[in-house]
Order: C-alpha cells, then structure tokens, then sequence
C-alpha cells in the first residue's frame, strides 16, 4: 500500500527547493574555451562575484564538457594572505543521481618571505613555483596531489593580470564530478571558500575595537559575499609598532569562509 506524502509537506518541500533554486546565480556559457594560464584577459570585467572579509573576488562559467572558474583579489594585503596561509574551494551537488562533494586544496607558500617581496609579480612568480601540485579529494578520477598545469584532470593555472592582481584560473572537467554523460547543464552547485588564518607573531594582540569591513561594497549573496559593486576597499596597515592590529586587517589572523550557489547553463 502506497503511502500519501500529505498536501502541506509536499508544499513546504517545493516552497524550499524554490527558495534554494531562486537563492542560486547563473553560470555564464563559455563559447569559446578558456586558456588555463593564470591569466585573466579572456574574463569578462568586473568579476561576477566578491567576499568583502576575505577580498575574494571570482567569476565562473561552463560550456557542455567543462567548468571554469577565475579567482582573483584586489586587496594586497589579502593576496599575501592567500599564499602565505593558503585556501580551498570545496563544489558540492545534492542534485539527484549526481551528487559530489569535491574540494581543491592550495596549500600554503612555501616560501616563509613570500608577502614581503617589494614586487608583487616576483612574489606571485616565486609562490607558483614552489607550489608544484595542490590536493584535490572527491573527483571521479583524479584525486590526491595533482600538478597544477593538467590537461588530463583539473587543471589549475596562477599568475597576476595587467593590474598586477593575482589570478588563480581553474577547469573543472564536468566528468570529474559527474559520471560521463549524466550532466544536463542545469545542476545547482554550491562553491564553499575558505582563506585560512595567518598565524599571529610572538605577543601580537588584537585591536581594541572590533573589525571593520575592509572589503568590496555591492549587493547580497552567499555568507558575507555577493554580487560584484562598484565601490574600493579600503586600506589600512597589518600590524603597528606596539603589536597591535588594525582593526580593518585583523580579519587577516580569522579563517574566513563563505558560500555562492551556482546554477549550471546550457547554450
């Protein structure tokens, strides 16, 4: 005997699946495939996306066979932070029949003096270097550390634009995530950042007061982050002569995560 899902929890599950689906952005359909090189003139500008704690900015977009994504930051400061403590970005799908959980780990510099070269190109250059493969766990194929530059698998590229703002260029082959052929290009995917914290010097003590936004200004989006703006970040200086962080930098000492949801497109 069949049992009857009553009339009000089959109402509230679609009014959720709504909210989840109308909470989700667009991908963009890439036309034309991206060179992975850690360059980001084949981007539209601005980017899509930002987080004003960590001072991530990104956009993302696919075509039938591949995902790409392009982060990037504005903020130097942060940049530094990003190689001197490392991140990740985890993809996740609940999708029926097509779920993954996927993460690609950047570890941090090997390089201790990497924030504190005068040019920031020759850091960037140095860091990329030292960074050989990154960690990935999830994938259908390829897991554990992978070269950045693979044609075969996720392929990763870093470097700075025009602008002398890092890039970190990614693509995701679609059948890393789904088994070949499953994808039907309207999967709704949850991307989770993560820029973890710099370790604090011997004695540093947080400012007196509390933290300020030291990111991007513009619209809503997932946890601390949105829609690209239009505004500047402010600046402000790491630590003074007494030990103490300024209050719009101390976030660099936070681990900081936030999510988008992303919603794949077809031609």
């Amino acid at each position: 005997m069949k049992r009857r899902i009553p009339f009000i929890t089959a109402l509230l599950f679609f009014a959720i699946t709504l909210h989840a689906q109308d909470d989700a952005s667009e991908s963009r359909w890439q036309a034309n495939e991206i060179v992975i090189d850690g360059n980001s003139n084949e981007w539209p500008h601005p980017f899509t996306f930002f987080d004003n704690k960590s001072g991530v900015i990104f956009s993302i977009s696919n075509d039938s066979k591949n995902m790409y994504l392009c982060f990037s930051n504005n903020d130097k400061a942060k940049a530094d932070k990003m190689m001197k403590a490392g991140w990740s970005v985890a993809l996740v799908s609940t999708e029926k029949k097509r779920k993954f959980d996927a993460v690609i780990d950047f570890p941090k510099s090997a390089d201790p003096d990497v924030a504190i070269r005068s040019d920031f190109k020759t850091a960037v250059v140095h860091y990329k270097d030292a960074m050989t493969t990154v960690k990935t766990k999830g994938f259908l194929l390829h897991n554990g550390d992978v070269p950045l530059n693979n044609k075969d698998a996720v392929n990763i590229g870093i470097g700075t634009d025009s602008s002398s703002k890092i890039v970190y260029e990614i693509k995701i082959p679609l059948n890393e995530l789904m088994e070949e052929g499953k994808a039907q290009l309207n999967e709704l995917i949850t991307l989770d950042i993560t820029v973890n914290e710099l370790e604090k010097l011997p004695g540093q003590k947080p400012a007196a007061t509390t933290t300020t936004d030291g990111g991007f200004s513009g619209g809503g989006g997932g946890r601390g982050g949105g829609r690209m703006g239009g505004g500047r970040g402010r600046g402000g200086s790491q630590a003074s002569a007494n030990g103490y962080v300024s209050p719009d930098r101390y976030s660099l000492y936070d681990k900081i995560s936030f999510k988008q949801k992303i919603k794949l497109v077809s031609k």
